[in-house]
């Protein structure tokens, strides 16, 4: 069997357990116990003509032997389905009960325990000619469904009524005035000790009343949850319905809870809102259960049919001046609307849930199935037609009902998790996949950026060890094959390359993007061989911010100018006095750079900024401001009052390098 069809059988072997306990209740309390008496034979007689109001004592006519039948308990005075509006502005039936304790009573604190009493109207309970207890609610909701308790004193204890301790009490008067055409009804009797009768009173007080009131409370609870869930989750109305459900259930079983205080509505209003309300609750269960989707059927006009019948039986029950003297021929009608309608959501529910092959489906329908039988047994219940000490069955009907709502919603919610678990762990399982996949990937990557960046360093060098270091050591070979070179010239080449080298190693010194430290670099590399060309070199410099882009190919092409210019200078403009600085500048209106300057007391250059074609520029020039324009930034030649500077802007970001 599937766990949710194991589940909501389960369920419903708890509810018809607990239908089963009701039962129990109202036989348990045929068995006799010591301590107490069971009174089942009573007097009865019918007083005409007397009002509403119980008096403090019996009436002497009442009191006398004459007009007293023996009548067995319980006793049922027959009822009409519905009366007519003039019953409730006639004279009451009044009806007397008179019950004789037998000489074994004990000689303790005595205690009348009725298990039902039900009428329209007023009851009151004598003792030995006082009044000890009197209905307080209205005619028509006088906690019809509780067990009444009340103190009779003797044992040598002072009475609740007033008697005088010690003496037990012989007669029980019960006065019933009822409607008329309604007839009333009254159980069998116990009187005895409280520790021989308070189990009785309170187990049955527990099945009729307080069970059926804390399950309504949860219910609302649950029910306001749900309220509160499905106003913030719009999109799904199934919570917004079990709200619904939740509140159709209280309403129906409130009259069943309704205790001996006054209402805080009018009693038409009340006895609307009972007759009503398992017609509402039928649309509530039904509307559910389409939500739900429990038998996978769509049944639109079944629906809407239901919803019509309802809201007409609603509209023509209202306690309205226009329709409250015809509620009474009404009413009959309206039960047989709302049975037929139950057997029908129950029928069709049953074998839609059969074709879908639905277990929760089944259970439900049912479950709901069962309103008919229990309806025409609290119908008959209600009407005296059965023994008066059964338990009504309908609350119980309904409690089930919203457990097994509330099964189904928590097995789908339980089930949700667990789909969404599978889910997630599906999902863990394929970002596992993925995270591998991607670190071998990135591994891949890496792999294949470290062999691209030593291929691409490998060429740098290659290229600059061609052009710089190989082009001055094949013109020096050429020079010495030819008898051209002197040993100064030769000497001098060869300085050259060895400055290349150093510049090529320099330039692979990590820098950490810091412009001073290539300086300091090339300061250690050119300061002696400007020293020995008899030229000072003062260091000016001040802290720069750091330049990210300064890997080791930039590196080199800063190096590179830096030597071109300061090698000009050696060879070209007779300075004695070279100074090397550095500030930050404002490049542009969006970032700023840095600024190193070279100025010398020699004779200045100043080349055009752009020769024409027929004086084509230097190559060393050229390099120079093709190195500048690789590093984004620019270069400059100019004079000054003492002799030639040079100037090379640096970006902090370099945008693009060619």
């Amino acid at each position: 069997m599937p766990p949710t069809n194991r589940a909501c059988w389960r369920i419903s072997q708890c509810l018809a357990w607990l239908l089963l306990a009701a039962w129990l209740v109202a036989c348990g309390d045929r068995g006799q116990g010591s301590g107490a008496v069971h009174i089942e034979q009573a007097s009865m007689r019918v007083e005409p003509g007397a009002g509403w109001e119980p008096p403090p004592g019996p009436p002497g006519a009442v009191q006398g032997a004459d007009g007293w039948a023996q009548v067995p308990l319980p006793h049922a005075r027959a009822r009409s389905l519905a009366e007519g509006s003039a019953s409730l502005q006639a004279l009451p039936d009044v009806v007397w009960y008179r019950l004789t304790l037998p000489p074994g009573v004990p000689d303790q604190a005595l205690f009348l325990y009725l298990p039902r009493w039900q009428t329209i109207g007023i009851v009151a309970v004598y003792v030995d000619g006082r009044m000890a207890y009197r209905t307080q609610g209205s005619r028509v909701w006088n906690s019809f469904n509780w067990p009444l308790w009340v103190a009779l004193g003797g044992g040598g204890s002072q009475s609740g009524n007033g008697r005088a301790g010690g003496v037990p009490p012989h007669t029980i008067w019960v006065r019933m005035a009822s409607q008329p055409g309604v007839g009333g009804a009254l159980s069998t009797a116990w009187v005895g000790t409280e520790d021989a009768l308070l189990w009785r009173y309170h187990l049955r007080r527990f099945v009729q009343n307080d069970l059926i009131s804390q399950t309504g409370a949860a219910f609302l609870v649950i029910g306001l949850f749900a309220l509160a869930v499905g106003l913030v989750r719009r999109r799904e109305p199934i919570y917004v319905l079990f709200f619904a459900v939740s509140v159709t259930c209280v309403l129906r079983n409130l009259h069943y809870v309704v205790d001996d205080s006054p209402l805080p509505v009018p009693d038409d209003w009340f006895g609307w809102l009972t007759v009503n309300a398992l017609g509402w609750s039928m649309v509530a269960t039904f509307a559910f259960a389409f939500a739900l989707r429990v038998h996978h059927k769509r049944m639109p006009r079944l629906a809407w049919g239901i919803v019509a019948l309802v809201v007409l039986c609603t509209v023509l029950t209202l306690p309205v001046p226009q329709l409250l003297p015809h509620v009474h021929a009404i009413l009959p009608a309206v039960y047989i609307v709302l049975t037929v309608l139950t057997a029908v959501v129950a029928a069709s529910g049953v074998w839609a849930s059969w074709q879908a092959r639905s277990g929760e489906g089944l259970v439900l329908f049912a479950w709901f199935s069962l309103n008919v039988p229990a309806g025409v047994h609290d119908l008959l219940l209600q009407n005296y037609r059965i023994d008066i000490e059964r338990v009504y069955l309908a609350p119980y009907l309904s409690i089930g009902l919203f457990a097994i709502f509330l099964a189904i919603v928590y097995r789908r919610y339980v089930g949700a998790i667990h789909a969404v678990e599978v889910v997630n762990a599906g999902l863990e399982s394929q970002l596992a996949v993925r995270e591998r996949e991607l670190t071998a990937s990135h591994e891949q990557l890496r792999a294949l950026e470290r062999q691209q960046t030593l291929a691409a360093e490998r060429q740098r060098l290659m290229q600059d060890m061609h052009d710089g270091i190989g082009s001055s050591l094949m013109s020096a070979l050429r020079m010495v094959e030819r008898g051209q070179a002197s040993t100064a010239d030769t000497a001098l080449v060869l300085k050259d390359c060895i400055d290349d080298l150093k510049l090529a190693i320099d330039s692979l010194s990590p820098a950490d993007a810091d412009v001073l430290a290539l300086l300091a670099a090339l300061r250690f590399r050119l300061a002696p061989r400007l020293k020995a060309a008899g030229i000072a070199l003062t260091w000016s410099v001040q802290d720069l911010p750091p330049l990210p882009w300064l890997d080791p190919q930039a590196a080199l092409h800063v190096l590179r100018i830096l030597q071109e210019v300061l090698t000009n200078i050696l060879k070209h403009s007779q300075a004695t006095t070279i100074d090397l600085a550095t500030e930050g500048h404002a490049g542009s209106a969006h970032e700023g750079g840095v600024v190193v300057r070279i100025r010398d007391n020699g004779r200045a250059f100043v080349p055009t900024p752009s020769p024409p074609p027929a004086i084509p520029a230097s190559q060393g020039l050229a390099n120079v401001r093709h190195r500048a324009k690789a590093l984004g930034g620019h270069c400059q030649w100019a004079a000054w009052e003492g002799g030639g500077e040079f100037r090379l802007w640096l970006p902090l970001t370099r945008r693009v390098i060619q």
